[in-house]
């Protein structure tokens, strides 16, 4: 909160860090109280830690009112809802309950023991759990800038595993402490028969039109006592100037920033007043304002995103911290291997002349150009309600929400130009490796792919279909080798990214250093033979997967808004996943050899390495494929 202690004496008053969070884990034996705060760049820990004293001290002296605590109470109700939306959830906390609280069933009094909670609480816990009691501070400061930690800090001493070249330990199997007898049970503990095939059935969507021509779309949806809805705006990273990547993500941090009729603070409290959580989200190709709230203050909500939306602050102390923090963000990318590689990757695909060949956090040069004017040309040119659709799931009613809507769209006007068009450059570079330096990593990062379909492309549902079996889940050939079978990851991953724009189908790990190439070898033969090892059999696995794997896709407020969002974004038919089954289900092994043959052929692969050039270049040589080298911003460099 902009009010809290800590947020005034670290943020607002030395202006230290961009934000700061105060968090409690709860465990079996004892919790843990956490306070986190990244510095801006430079910043000396000693004043990051005098601040938090500073606030804590203003904490013991001024407290809190009952206001405040009336707003968390509030704010704590609906995310108790929102962790009861799935299947898996509500299990979790049966159990969960049962265990600690030896009442499964306890979850339907946690909101009444919620406010029963009195600041002397409140209070009575701070100085039993926190004031004075030791403590555990970690400081963690660039390479070289030790001075920078907070004096008397003991150097860390972290092992790493030793990460040999031509020493791959790949004995992987449990061995013998997988061998044992199992406790006998009177329970009959056998898997029941499988039941006929489930079929998802898309729930009822209603559809309308608002005043000012916008289509709205929704899911009603009554098991719990929640409102999530967004407006969907369309241009996001895409509308960007080219020379400024970033405007658009920036913006998307502003807006919440305050309004024309309330300070940042005062808007804070009024969202926390609903319990509700308002956010703009940023995209390749859009804006989404997405708020979440308590059914009874549906209403307030919406009123609420109506002021966000037309009536900007354009709080100038608020956007210089936002840009200091979006600096330091690009800053510390640098550093982050699996961050690099999606970026570079994109670049290699997309060029330097198309806008998603550009980080949608912008660079550091792009960064350098923008100003708080730059945002306001973007809301007064794209921020219109011609580019805008409305999507709604929750328990309130198809009349309640178009009336509520309806008040935005009275007072909504304007129309958005076209989105700019940036021709695709030549897809020239499959067959060879780009490596990029990250001295001293002890894994590499590996993206292996080439540009894809669009969305709307008439194989793009088929292309997702028969992906399914070489990378999505465990269950797919690449975790089931990489991971399983070798042990050199944690987890590896395909897919076909949706966008309406044509989109990179990419495989993507990260590996062991010492495991760079014989990861980059399976891969590769992976995919060459990914058609030959297709087989009725892997027909039969996709099928099973993606049947079963629905009946639980669709059950939160967030995957409901998915669905409505490939329906007004790609103009995919209302019952479109009932009829992606049918064509599932009709789908032959001719059809999947088919679209391996076209869109999975390895001869059309990129490869992208992140990694230790010391240890690692000379073993990628030996792929057999051009190697070229690139600095952190996807420059060709020399060996």
């Amino acid at each position: 909160s902009k009010n809290a202690p800590l947020y005034k004496t670290v943020v607002t008053e030395k202006k230290l860090a961009p934000n700061v969070s105060a968090s409690h884990q709860d465990k079996e034996l004892a919790g843990e109280f956490y306070l986190r705060v990244r510095g801006n760049a430079d910043t000396d820990l000693d004043d990051v830690k005098a601040a938090i004293e500073a606030g804590l001290a203003r904490f013991e002296q001024e407290g809190f009112t009952d206001a405040q605590l009336a707003n968390i109470k509030t704010g704590l109700e609906t995310s108790l809802y929102s962790g009861l939306e799935s299947i898996l959830n509500k299990a979790q906390r049966l159990g969960t309950d049962n265990e600690f609280k030896g009442d499964p069933g306890f979850v339907s009094k946690e909101a009444q023991h919620l406010q029963a909670v009195t600041r002397a609480d409140v209070l009575r816990v701070y100085h039993q759990y926190i004031k004075g009691k030791p403590y555990v501070a970690t400081s963690f400061v660039p390479k070289g800038k030790l001075d920078l930690a907070v004096q008397g800090a003991k150097p860390a001493s972290v092992w790493t595993e030793p990460i040999v070249q031509g020493v791959a330990n790949e004995d992987v199997a449990p061995g013998a402490d997988a061998v044992f007898t199992k406790t006998k049970t009177k329970n009959d503990r056998s898997e029941p028969a499988f039941g006929e095939m489930p079929l998802f059935k898309m729930p009822a969507i209603w559809t309308g039109t608002l005043a000012n021509g916008m289509k709205a779309y929704g899911i009603p949806s009554n098991e719990l006592p929640l409102v999530t809805f967004e407006v969907v705006i369309r241009g996001g990273h895409f509308a960007d100037p080219l020379d400024k990547s970033g405007v658009a993500s920036l913006l998307a941090s502003l807006m919440t920033q305050g309004t024309a009729r309330k300070t940042p603070a005062e808007l804070e409290d009024a969202i926390d007043r609903l319990g509700a959580s308002i956010n703009v989200l940023p995209g390749n190709e859009e804006l989404r304002l997405r708020a979440t709230c308590l059914a009874r203050n549906f209403a307030p909500t919406l009123a609420l995103v109506q002021e966000i939306l037309l009536e900007p602050r354009w709080d100038k102390t608020e956007y210089e911290r936002l840009y200091t923090a979006m600096k330091t963000s690009i800053k510390g990318r640098e550093a982050n291997a699996t961050a690099l590689a999606g970026l570079n990757f994109n670049k290699l695909l997309y060029g330097p002349n198309h806008i998603l060949g550009l980080p949608a956090t912008g660079t550091r040069e792009s960064v350098a150009r923008i100003s708080l004017d730059d945002l306001k040309t973007y809301y007064s040119t794209w921020v219109k309600p011609s580019a805008a659709t409305v999507h709604i799931v929750g328990a309130v009613p198809q009349g309640s929400a178009l009336e509520g809507f309806n008040t935005l769209a009275a007072a909504w006007k304007g129309t958005a130009p076209a989105l700019p068009s940036y021709p695709l450059p030549a897809q020239d570079k499959a067959g060879t490796v780009y490596f990029i330096d990250i001295p001293g990593a002890k894994q590499s990062v590996l993206y292996v792919g080439k540009m894809g379909v669009s969305a709307t492309d008439p194989d793009a549902t088929g292309v997702s279909f028969t992906n399914e079996v070489l990378g999505v889940n465990s269950s797919g050939r690449l975790t089931q080798v990489l991971r399983i079978g070798k042990g050199y990851t944690y987890g590896a991953s395909s897919q076909q990214v949706r966008s309406a724009e044509r989109a990179p189908f990419l495989a993507a790990t990260s590996v062991r250093a010492n495991a760079t190439l014989a990861s980059l070898q399976i891969i590769q033969d992976m995919l060459r033979e990914y058609g030959a090892t297709f087989t009725e059999k892997e027909v039969e696995v996709t099928r099973n997967k993606v049947l079963k794997g629905s009946t639980l896709a669709y059950e939160t407020s967030a995957a409901k808004l998915g669905l409505l969002h490939e329906i007004s974004k790609y103009g995919r038919p209302l019952r479109y996943v009932e009829e992606d089954q049918q064509k599932l289900v009709k789908m032959s092994l001719a059809d999947y050899q088919r679209l391996i043959g076209t869109h999975f052929k390895e001869s059309d692969m990129v490869y992208l390495v992140v990694g230790d050039k010391a240890t690692q270049l000379e073993e990628v040589k030996k792929l057999g494929k051009k190697v070229v080298q690139l600095d952190v911003d996807g420059n060709p460099v020399s060996f």
